[in-house]
């Protein structure tokens, strides 16, 4: 007998903050999502700690900012010190500080918090189907569906569930990567670590308010305060120290002592890692995708690499809508991995060099030679990426404009209905957006382009801006162009014009 086959727009295996923000994404555009996970509920302990202003604006997308605001505090900045608590380079943010995407420049959070938010608000959308408790197994592909068996952890009847397209966010060991032969290519660092999660009973005002890492010769450490009365060490292994060993409770005690005794906290969580740097070598194959942690994997010296997954749904997402709708061809999806290879492997990177610095200026303590450059540590000159090829006004050859591939500033707007952040009155589709109108500077074949991707015209005078964050942009360029994802597709001025690059965004599409 046949098993019973369910049909859906997508398959999800993994839901954790991954594969949550893809079902979100997905089923805010209509699609009818499939979401499989192993385990029953919420992962119960804290992983990821920090989200990025990114991020938030993918949680604006889903109508739940708000709540994610509420459950976080925001970064109050980072640095480097030594054996002796001396800072060697670092950075403080004043109260209240904003970057151009409206938001701090990061947010401290609890991951179990986070996940429940985010499952609360994939539940409410009607195309959403969850299977937890659930092994998924191998994809298989036809002319034009990918399928999946589905199994109860606790032995049940499998049936099968058909899509048009899987996304994998089914973590590091990720048994889909390795079903369609991808392969991670290491970035050369793989150290052991303890991570301990502490919840404080007692205030301990002798602790920073500020991301520390802690380059003592003796053992380099991590020191994250996170929200609430949640703190995070991550503590360096030693050359002959066994990480299963070190997640005693008297080895973790012993760790802490320097800042926290059993008196003040109690060990939410202790757990040994591997930190590793790698990337997978194929993020698509057919109908089948790679995201999150199944495709990189990261230090977590910066805290990109959740926000580094939740990217990869938010590229993922708008390219999968445009092409099942027939606005382009499967091609637009090569753009994916195109896209987010090279920006993934740019964090990898940077985190691989701020753990590097961080084990040199130990041994500098030591004897050893003083880095003589600090452009990986906190306040450092090593800048965040951007996107340098894909769906973008820009070849590999191309100078950047510091617009183009860039997250489009978010300003506060008056749009008539009260004063808002600016993508909270935007659909997640492209956006032209200028100071005026610029349909003077278009011709009949932009016009119909604009409307077969139902772009919207947002024309944002100077008393519609509340905050500057736009201004300079708008004064200097006649039209910016706005990818569904945020990212400047390109900007029109006397140097481009807006038809010219309205016909380099024709050329990723079907008309």
């Amino acid at each position: 007998m046949e098993k019973p086959v369910s049909a859906f727009d997508a398959l999800i295996v993994g839901y954790g903050p991954v594969g949550a923000m893809m079902a979100g994404l997905l089923a805010n555009r209509g699609w009818r999502v499939a979401v499989v996970d192993r385990l029953g509920d919420v992962y119960p302990l804290p992983r990821a700690v920090r989200f990025d202003g990114e991020a938030m604006r993918l949680f604006q997308e889903l109508g739940i900012a708000g709540e994610m605001e509420r459950d976080s505090t925001p970064i109050r900045g980072g640095e480097f010190v030594d054996a002796h608590f001396n800072r060697l380079e670092g950075a403080e943010l004043p109260d209240g500080f904003l970057t151009p995407l409206g938001w701090p420049l990061g947010f401290m959070f609890h991951q179990p918090t986070l996940e429940r938010a985010l499952r609360r608000r994939v539940a409410a959308f009607d195309g959403v189907t969850v299977f937890t408790s659930h092994e998924a197994g191998p994809p298989r592909e036809g002319d034009d569906y990918v399928e999946i068996d589905v199994t109860p952890v606790d032995g049940g009847p499998s049936q099968t569930l058909r899509g048009s397209y899987l996304i994998a966010a089914d973590g590091a060991a990720s048994p889909t990567r390795k079903a369609i032969g991808a392969s991670f290519l290491s970035l050369g660092y793989d150290c052991d670590w303890v991570v301990v999660d502490v919840l404080l009973t007692k205030p301990v005002p002798a602790l920073s308010p500020l991301v520390q890492q802690i380059c003592d010769p003796a053992r380099v450490v991590t020191f994250v305060p996170v929200v609430g009365e949640r703190r995070r060490w991550e503590f360096r292994l030693n050359p002959g120290e066994v990480r299963q060993e070190m997640v005693a409770p008297d080895k973790i005690w012993a760790m802490l002592a320097p800042w926290v005794t059993p008196d003040v906290a109690v060990i939410e969580r202790a757990a040994d890692y591997q930190f590793h740097a790698a990337i997978a070598d194929r993020w698509r194959k057919g109908r089948v995708f790679l995201a999150g942690d199944a495709a990189h994997q990261t230090p977590p010296f910066l805290g990109e690499g959740m926000c580094a997954g939740l990217r990869d749904a938010a590229s993922l997402a708008w390219k999968l809508d445009h092409v099942k709708r027939g606005l382009a061809g499967e091609a637009l999806l090569d753009t994916y991995q195109q896209e987010r290879g090279p920006h993934a492997l740019d964090l990898v990177d940077h985190a691989v060099a701020t753990g590097k610095l961080m084990d040199q200026i130990a041994a500098a303590q030591k004897g050893g030679a003083w880095p003589t450059s600090y452009a990986a540590a906190y306040g450092g000159e090593r800048g965040f990426p951007h996107l340098h090829t894909g769906v973008l006004a820009l070849t590999e050859d191309d100078p950047t404009d510091f617009v183009t591939g860039y997250q489009c500033p978010q300003p506060r707007v008056e749009m008539g209905d009260g004063p808002v952040l600016l993508d909270d009155a935007l659909p997640a589709e492209f956006c032209l957006i200028s100071a005026r109108d610029v349909s003077d500077l278009m011709c009949a074949e932009d016009e119909a382009l604009l409307a077969h991707l139902e772009c919207r015209r947002v024309i944002l005078a100077p008393s519609q801006r509340l905050s500057p964050e736009l201004d300079e942009l708008l004064a200097e360029n006649d039209a910016i162009i706005v990818r569904p994802d945020r990212y400047v597709f390109g900007v029109a001025n006397a140097r481009v014009s807006l038809r010219e690059q309205l016909a380099k965004l024709r050329s990723h599409y079907s008309l």
